[in-house]
């Protein structure tokens, strides 16, 4: 089993155990598929080497006024299959890649005990995110959430602290990154996907 292949069988086994307690919740009592409920994203990644691009700039204003946060602009590339890459670039430093395998979930934010994970995340289904620490490593590094809007053209990230993140760039370092409370939610807006065209295919 490749390193890749080795990957998916582990974010998908995680996702599968949340989803098993929201399951029984939901087991009988939900009635016909809503709009909330629906996927919005996986329907336009499904064809090979799709890729949907999110992102923000933080303008010098924003910055001045939130001197806590220390992202000052954030890209999100959405593959097929799930497969997630985000960019947090710093006011100073190297910018911070985090690679995850998604999923989307009724239930979604909350962990095998039903236990909210995203206190600020009030939606009936999302995707939960399992971070993941590259090669053939089964090891979490960590979680996200996203919320996209109905119409894809905008989506919520959530960002759980510390979350596993590197340079982006091999044999750099890599390791858990902590994050204050003003660098755990970001209001995304749907872009060019040339934008992201350097993480196509990446998934570490």
């Amino acid at each position: 089993m490749d390193a890749l292949v080795e990957v998916r069988t582990a974010v998908a086994d995680r996702l599968l155990a949340l989803s098993v307690g929201f399951a029984a919740v939901l087991a009988g009592t939900m009635p016909a598929l809503s709009a909330d409920l629906e996927d919005p994203l996986s329907p336009l990644t499904s064809a090979k080497g799709s890729m949907l691009c999110f992102g923000r700039d933080y303008s010098p204003e924003h910055l001045a006024q939130h001197p806590k946060q220390t992202t000052k602009s954030v890209l999100l590339a959405f593959q097929e299959q799930g497969f997630v890459t985000v960019v947090l670039t710093p006011r100073t430093g190297v910018p911070k890649q985090i690679a995850a395998g998604c999923g989307w979930r009724q239930g979604a934010g909350l962990d095998t005990s039903d236990r909210k994970m995203i206190p600020n995340f009030n939606k009936p289904a999302g995707f939960d995110c399992i971070v993941t620490m590259g090669g053939s490593s089964a090891q979490e590094g960590g979680y996200l959430l996203i919320d996209p809007a109905p119409d894809a053209k905008s989506l919520t990230l959530f960002l759980q602290s510390p979350i596993y993140a590197g340079d982006g760039k091999p044999g750099k370092a890599k390791g858990f990154m902590t994050l204050g409370p003003e660098d755990l939610t970001f209001a995304l807006t749907r872009i060019e996907p040339k934008a992201c065209a350097a993480f196509k295919g990446v998934t570490e």
